[in-house]
């Protein structure tokens, strides 16, 4: 999985990746915001969650990338189609060819929520864990948290010096016979 995050000047060469990632087919979805807007300012944090939990999961899928883009730069997104308002989120697949808004996807629940975007992530890389496309965002959220449980019983324990430390020699309270 690619994380992109393109919001100055100084980002704007991530553009180029970006455009090679769809020209070589892969899983785009982009998030199109505006400095100093509303739902902009309420949605951007929940697709910051998506590196976040998704990273482990995916971290060998190349094909996958996750954008988020300052409306300033997405004119030199290849393939990114119309944008009628802010924030907009699109998946672009099958070498550009293939634009859908988050809007229009099959997800059921658009509350744009992390749970709500993995659904929609996961049923279009047709790579689902436990969501398939009728699956509720309660579903996507229980298996993170699922996953995140996991991760941290894996963890071991941290152990206290003085209950490690070698033991303690025996030593005999009984006075030795002659």
């Amino acid at each position: 999985m690619r994380i992109f995050h393109i919001n100055s000047k100084e980002d704007v060469f991530k553009i180029r990746d970006v455009n090679r990632c769809i020209a070589k087919g892969g899983d785009i979805f982009v998030m199109i915001y505006m400095e100093g807007c509303g739902p902009c300012n309420a949605t951007r944090p929940e697709w910051a969650k998506i590196e976040s939990a998704l990273k482990d999961q995916y971290k060998k899928n190349d094909k996958l990338v996750i954008v988020d883009i300052n409306h300033i730069y997405a004119s030199k997104l290849n393939n990114i189609g119309t944008v009628a308002g802010f924030p907009t989120m699109k998946y672009i697949t099958n070498y550009g060819k293939t634009v859908e808004s988050y809007e229009d996807s099959s997800v059921q629940k658009k509350d744009r929520t992390i749970t709500s975007f993995i659904n929609w992530i996961e049923t279009k890389i047709n790579t689902t864990v436990s969501t398939t496309p009728s699956s509720s965002t309660n579903d996507v959220y229980n298996r993170i948290v699922k996953m995140k449980n996991y991760k941290s019983n894996k963890r071991r324990p941290r152990t206290n010096s003085r209950t490690n430390s070698r033991p303690k020699s025996r030593t005999n309270s009984r006075p030795k016979s002659r």
